[in-house]
């Protein structure tokens, strides 16, 4: 589970919230390769009060990795959807940096994979 710090601006934070986006964005380090499992992430859910009826709600997470910090941003009516549209966008960047940065060995599964997967069935076997 990555350790997370959320924290609430113009939003009290209550319980029910903080562990629900302790769940969605903590729970991506299954997404991670395995050297970045005690990697920290910091949350940041806002009320914008503004006024305005579209997208009141923001969350905001950075996840810090090894190289580049994984990002995202998201504003939506409901801050639950907020959170899961942020931990969504986490998901595909994890996935992307573990494919990138998994290993040696996962890079070749991947390579072989590939190719396996290239490669023409003939007529005959059809």
């Amino acid at each position: 589970m990555i350790k997370l710090h959320i924290t609430g601006h113009n939003y009290d934070l209550d319980e029910k919230v903080t562990q629900y986006a302790q769940d969605k964005i903590g729970g991506l380090d299954k997404y991670l390769p395995k050297r970045t499992k005690n990697s920290t992430g910091q949350v940041k859910l806002a009320f914008d009060a503004s006024g305005r009826e579209d997208n009141c709600y923001t969350c905001e997470a950075q996840l810090e990795v090894p190289g580049p910090n994984l990002e995202a941003k998201e504003a939506t009516l409901n801050i639950y959807a907020a959170i899961d549209i942020v931990a969504a966008k986490l998901k595909s960047q994890a996935t992307k940096y573990k494919q990138k940065h998994g290993g040696k060995r996962r890079r070749q599964a991947m390579q072989l994979f590939n190719r396996v997967l290239r490669r023409s069935i003939p007529a005959e076997e059809i």
